[in-house]
């Protein structure tokens, strides 16, 4: 009667708005042997996956207008720029570094300033001791 046809609408819209995971018969099966995800097109409706490609094709056309292309040009051209500039500035540090540890050593120094010694023959001075 009323009372099983109730009762089997009920049903169906209970089944039919069930997800796959929400059964707690999987959940159990899934904890003992986790499985990899569903492939996305088997997750998806047809209105999901439509409105997916259409999004893509969307953009892939928004893209292409001359408009966006020239702005697209000129985001390149200013990270092109960046980049030159930061290989220039990474190469002054390296060279002032260099140049740096060169004059850290005074008695190396001597070289830059005329002496005739190398700095294998520069020898420390012996410090005369008190007695």
């Amino acid at each position: 009667g009323i009372n099983a046809e109730y009762g089997k609408q009920w049903y169906q819209r209970r089944v039919r708005d069930m997800e796959l995971l929400d059964i707690p018969f999987v959940q159990k099966i899934l904890a003992k042997r986790p499985q990899p995800p569903l492939p996305l097109h088997l997750r998806l409706t047809k209105n999901e996956a439509a409105t997916l490609i259409q999004a893509g094709v969307r953009g892939y056309m928004a893209r292409q207008l001359p408009r966006v292309q020239g702005f697209r040009d000129k985001i390149k051209r200013k990270q092109a720029a960046a980049t030159v500039i930061q290989s220039g500035w990474r190469s002054h540090k390296i060279r002032m570094s260099i140049r740096d540890e060169d004059l850290s050593n005074k008695d190396y120094c001597k070289l830059y300033y005329g002496s005739k010694k190398t700095p294998e023959a520069i020898q420390p001075e012996e410090e005369e001791v008190e007695q």
